[in-house]
């Protein structure tokens, strides 16, 4: 892989000729137009004299470059003091204690204008920091061979040393480039493109999530335009189906389904349930058409969310209850409290897809009760933006104010890209504070919580086993119990002469029949099973079988529920070890579907 330098070469701006039609002038047919008397006075002498011109050419050439240097470095920022405006779809991760974003370009800033600049972000979060401060944003440039990118996702790997940039679309009238995914090393601030056989699409407008304690991150749904490919000329947008599983350290994708696709927009969130755990993915809307010029989009139902099963690679469909503001470009993050066993998904803002009105409401939904609970609001609602959490704290990225066209000023202009929401208190507060990390939902919630802890119907059974299930991490009481006294031992220490030899002896002998009899006992018994039912794994039909890959990738393929299939020699294909314990233990486990 080839390492980007991480500094930009700057041009020499826009050129225009003296005069056109003469060739033969030389250096005075590609002046810049750069405002400057010297080079205006040189013009006017290259017009009485091409010999004069010439004479003048060197000294022209190092004033107009070093015009062009200084400028270059007044444009550069080095953050965010002066505010921005409309630049609102950020690609951000928390890593360790600092926030990254990326997704800003210079003609955002009116102290820069100049839109060929690529800006990178990064907040502190290792100390308190007031988000409303532009000066806690600091800027670099990124790379020029760097792709300019609006819309992507931004993951991180296990290490907490590489981010990944994934999707996006090219700006507004730039040709998009041949795709791939660009990452970023934390460590010495370098960027390198993944090399690839096969780069994968850029999609936009999908749902993701990064999930790095599995080494995944994972895109579902979303689209590409004549902004995200070449292959597209008009105003088709071409829905993709299923859900792209990228693994962070192998830098391999799997491509999973999911049957309610194609879908754009919503949200997808990781919980730490049972096994791997499962993801939950809520709202959005489906096209009418998969490919299409303005095809018919209808809003999901916010009465049931789609759920996941990481280990089985199974999605559940389950019904909610609850009142809940529908809405879409919201952004979502996950909280846990300990006391009641229950995960909290939190809907910030976002805008409603009919009256195009912005929502300023905040809810939550319970799992596992499916029950929607709402929370207090925002004063001035956003959509368009991205959630991180830390601890307690959900931080709002980017966003804009009004559902209008990208010129409209209404669409709304920051100070800093970033607002603070305190899922404890329910307050938008202007300091981080990396203290705050403890989170409890409101008694009220509890209370309903514990009267009402699961659905009153589950739409599937295994559903209920993935997330109501503690067995794995709860400890058995019968391993605390206090062993009982044995009293025959304390009298046979007590007692002397024979007797106490008789207690010892009659003591030894109950034992050795107690260990006859649970032998022979042992052997009549069958040992204890699982209650639940075990899944009945059906075979390929032939319009199932695997998907032949190109000879580059022949080494990896895809298997049932996204399994990895390892080739052998031979032709034969096997499991890999890992992938086939998580087979056994989901057969031994696992009740009827």
């Amino acid at each position: 892989m080839t390492t980007s330098k991480a500094n930009a070469t700057w041009g020499m701006g826009r050129l225009t000729p003296a005069r056109p039609k003469d060739p033969s002038l030389g250096f005075c047919s590609i002046l810049p137009r750069c405002g400057s008397e010297f080079l205006s006075t040189i013009a006017a002498f290259c017009e009485m004299s091409r010999l004069f011109c010439l004479l003048l050419m060197a000294t022209g050439v190092q004033v107009a470059a070093s015009t062009v240097q200084t400028v270059a470095k007044r444009d550069v920022q080095a953050d965010l003091s002066d505010g921005f405006c409309r630049n609102w779809v950020f690609g951000a991760n928390i890593v360790g204690d600092v926030l990254y974003m990326n997704g800003m370009d210079g003609g955002s800033l009116d102290t820069d204008k100049n839109a060929s600049n690529n800006y990178f972000i990064k907040v502190d979060l290792s100390a308190p920091v007031d988000l409303q401060d532009g000066s806690n944003y600091k800027l670099s440039l990124i790379p020029t061979d760097v792709p300019k990118l609006r819309d992507q996702a931004l993951w991180s790997n296990q290490a907490n040393s590489t981010l990944f940039s994934y999707g996006g679309r090219s700006p507004t009238g730039k040709k998009p480039d041949a795709g791939g995914v660009w990452m970023y090393s934390i460590s010495d601030g370098s960027w390198e493109e993944q090399k690839t056989s096969v780069k994968p699409v850029r999609l936009i407008e999908g749902a993701y999530v990064n999930v790095p304690e599995l080494q995944a991150a994972y895109y579902l749904g979303g689209y590409q335009t004549k902004q995200t490919t070449s292959s597209i000329t008009d105003g088709t947008k071409s829905y993709a189906t299923g859900m792209i599983q990228y693994n962070t350290t192998t830098m391999e994708y799997t491509m999973l389904e999911a049957p309610f696709t194609p879908v754009q927009q919503g949200a997808l969130v990781y919980l730490p349930a049972r096994d791997k755990g499962a993801l939950v993915f809520l709202g959005g809307e489906v096209p009418a058409s998969k490919d299409s010029i303005d095809t018919e989009i209808t809003p999901n139902s916010w009465d049931y969310v789609q759920v996941y099963d990481i280990e089985a690679g199974v999605w559940y469909k389950q019904t909610t209850t609850g009142d809940v503001a529908r809405r879409t470009q919201f952004c979502a993050s996950v909280m846990h409290d300990p006391s009641s066993e229950s995960f909290q998904i939190y809907v910030i803002s976002g805008a409603d897809y009919e009256s195009k009105e912005i929502v300023k409401d905040v809810s939550y939904l319970s799992i596992p009760s499916f029950k929607w609970y709402r929370a207090a609001g925002l004063a001035k609602g956003r959509m368009s933006h991205t959630c991180q959490a830390y601890g307690r704290q959900i931080l709002g990225v980017g966003g804009r104010q009004s559902y209008v066209p990208i010129s409209d000023p209404k669409a709304g202009c920051y100070k800093t890209p970033a607002f603070l929401y305190d899922a404890q208190s329910e307050l938008v507060r202007k300091t981080f504070d990396p203290a705050l990390l403890s989170y409890s939902i409101p008694s009220s919630t509890a209370g309903d919580i514990q009267n009402s802890p699961t659905p009153s119907v589950w739409d599937n059974p295994s559903l209920a086993f993935l997330l109501t299930d503690r067995s794995n991490n709860n400890t058995s009481t019968k391993e605390t119990q206090t062993k009982p006294t044995n009293k025959g031992a304390i009298a046979g220490g007590v007692v002397g002469g024979v007797a106490g030899a008789a207690v010892i002896l009659g003591l030894i002998w109950f034992s050795l029949l107690s260990r006859r009899r649970k032998a022979q006992q042992d052997d009549t018994e069958q040992p204890k099973t699982s209650e639940r039912k075990l899944p009945i794994l059906g075979e390929l039909s032939a319009n199932q079988a695997l998907r032949e890959l190109g000879t580059s990738q022949s080494r990896v393929e895809v298997g049932s529920h996204g399994s990895q299939l390892y080739e052998l020699d031979g032709g034969q294909t096997q499991h890999s070890q890992s992938q086939k314990q998580s087979m056994d233990r989901r057969t031994e486990e696992r009740p009827e579907r």
